[in-house]
């Protein structure tokens, strides 16, 4: 067995929640308020509707439950309709390093796993530590983004450790979980490169459904190659080149989850960071955005290559494309003043006022920013005036960054406002009670009626 797959494997079956500080077990609470949250606000995209429905029609018991409902389906089919959920609106939590994806992302494969496990919530918190932990050290290394490669495909492996580790596998059938999925789910960069598709919010569903698979498979038996980051033909030699991952959380040292940055608004992470700034400019001009000649953003190279890449940018023509998209979420949020859901609509999309002012919108990368990326990330824009007048702001750490973080009050409210649509507000208040109390709230499936909507 190669050293990496030892590695990871070894610890992954090791951790025990004994192990954990009381600070990383609130944080994995906080973290399923926010991603449940964001699943529950995202149930009527037709992604959702796409996943959902197919996973509907398999039955299986034991099985997983479909967030929303009481139907039981297979448990990667699960991980895959509730992963869309989880991630559609890019609004879910992001992590840090250079390959930074959405470590919350595998929590749909985690809690299926642990569903069909009957696995105690104890375990469950142990288990998204670990999905949290596996990402986020593959992810530092900054291993994917420079060579084509999307970060997604560490939610697979994130998503098969977890999964695995609520299934109650260790040891050999550990490391056969992990090696089946990374030498099975190499995800391209193309994903999120130029106009994009519904698979921008869909991929990482089918990777936490893939790396649930796998553990699924280990657990049977199912064996995978032992030479899979390291051999002749491994992940190292095929796509990522030699790398030495830091080591993992515990005896003294944080735990990636800790490093977990909020989201204010429903939007990519680096459109996220604009939004502050972009806010205040809109305030210095007391909302007189029909002066506005010209914008000036200066920021980081990965800000550049992930939401000002092509002119599909300037121009977009789907939700997935517009989210990610420097200049319309400025154009927005200096004409509307803030940034929410339905800003994302077809006819809003293609509103006059916005694509003028997207326009006017110029991107460029900072050298001094992009050395700063990915510990800040670090925007300066500037708004010219058609009589001459600059404004200028900076932002290093957007709101909910671990430097300027969220309150458990502020996330509770995010997810509140996602809820309440399909949601009572006695319903609201159980949910929240089971998710801020975990280790009382029973098992996994009572927290998933819990959260039926229909």
């Amino acid at each position: 067995m190669d050293r990496i797959l030892q590695y990871v494997s070894d610890y992954a079956g090791g951790l025990s929640y004994e192990a954990l500080p009381a600070s990383v077990i609130h944080q994995v609470k906080r973290c399923l308020v926010d991603a449940v949250g964001c699943a529950l606000g995202a149930g009527d995209a037709e992604p959702v509707r796409i996943a959902s429905d197919y996973a509907l029609t398999v039955s299986a018991d034991p099985g997983a439950t479909v967030l929303g409902t009481r139907y039981r389906t297979s448990a990667e089919l699960a991980a895959f309709a509730n992963g869309v959920m989880v991630r559609y609106l890019d609004y879910n939590d992001t992590g840090s390093g250079g390959d930074a994806g959405h470590p919350s992302d595998s929590i749909a494969a985690v809690l299926a796993a642990a569903e069909v496990a009957a696995a105690d919530l104890r375990t469950l918190v142990c288990a998204v530590v670990i999905a949290y932990e596996v990402h986020g050290r593959f992810a530092a290394a900054g291993l994917l983004k420079a060579r084509g490669w999307d970060p997604v495909t560490w939610i697979a492996l994130a998503s098969a450790a977890g999964s695995a580790k609520a299934l109650g596998l260790a040891g050999a059938r550990m490391a056969n979980a992990l090696a089946l999925t990374i030498t099975s789910n190499i995800a391209m960069r193309q994903i999120r490169h130029g106009a994009l598709s519904m698979w921008k919010g869909a991929a990482s569903g089918y990777a936490a459904g893939s790396g649930l698979f796998a553990a699924i498979l280990a657990s049977r038996g199912m064996t995978g190659p032992h030479q899979a980051f390291e051999g002749k033909f491994g992940l190292q030699d095929l796509v990522t080149g030699a790398f030495e991952l830091d080591a993992f959380g515990g005896d003294g040292r944080s735990y990636k989850i800790e490093d977990a940055k909020f989201k204010v608004f429903p939007a990519d992470y680096e459109c996220q960071c604009a939004v502050h700034p972009a806010l205040e400019l809109r305030a210095a001009l007391d909302g007189k955005t029909d002066s506005i000649e010209r914008v000036i953003v200066d920021t980081y190279h990965s800000a550049v290559l992930i939401a000002a890449d092509s002119a599909d940018k300037w121009h977009p023509a789907t939700r997935e494309t517009a989210d990610h998209s420097l200049p319309f979420i400025l154009a927005v949020v200096l004409l509307r003043g803030g940034l929410w859901l339905d800003d994302f609509s077809e006819e809003n999309i293609k509103n006059f006022e916005i694509q003028k002012l997207m326009q006017k919108i110029e991107v460029r990368e900072n050298p001094e920013f992009t050395r700063a990326y990915p510990e800040a990330n670090c925007f300066r824009i500037e708004l010219i005036t058609r009589s001459g007048q600059r404004h200028v702001r900076e932002i290093r750490y957007a709101k909910g960054h671990p430097k300027d973080p969220l309150s458990d009050a502020e996330i509770a409210a995010k997810f509140r406002r996602l809820a309440a649509p399909v949601m009572a507000q006695v319903q609201i208040d159980s949910v929240l009670e089971r998710l801020w109390h975990l280790e009382e709230a029973g098992s996994v499936r009572e927290l998933m009626d819990a959260l039926a909507t229909h």
